[in-house]
């Protein structure tokens, strides 16, 4: 199984205090490190999560630098979203009310074919996105 992982569950790795499906998102990146699935981002990810870690955690710059460093061990280099996927992003913004930046996650995952994981209440309930729950308690039921 192949996964693009958007930055509201990339966070669930690094840090648990008021977050939820925590152990969900943690299962998946463990069933990617032991070879049971593919998991994917793209370029935005290691701008978004080094953000959150800057500035809504208050990590330090060496820290953030070091969690990006083991973000990219871990998933290897990230995807970047073609021109064709940005055009698909502008129309699912419009269409869904989302935030253009949740839009590129969903149309690099729509383009590619894969599911997009997300905590991102908009992107599950326009059905562009699952939960980590229902892709771990699919992971789990192989």
């Amino acid at each position: 199984m192949d996964l693009l992982i958007d930055t509201s569950v990339l966070i669930k790795w690094f840090h648990s205090d008021g977050e939820s499906e925590v152990g969900e998102a943690r299962l998946l990146r463990d069933a990617h490190v032991a070879g049971q699935l593919e998991a994917h981002v793209i370029d935005l990810a290691l701008y978004e999560v080094g953000n959150v870690l800057i500035r809504a955690l208050g990590w330090s710059g060496e820290r953030t630098a070091d969690q990006l460093d083991d973000l990219v061990t871990i998933l290897g280099s990230p995807l970047t979203p073609t021109a064709s996927c940005l055009r698909i992003a502008a129309e699912l913004c419009g269409r869904h009310g989302l935030s253009y930046y949740d839009s590129v996650w969903a149309a690099t995952a729509r383009q590619l074919g894969i599911p997009l994981v997300s905590a991102h209440r908009k992107l599950i309930a326009a059905s562009l996105a699952e939960s980590p729950s229902a892709i771990a308690a699919r992971l789990t039921a192989q």
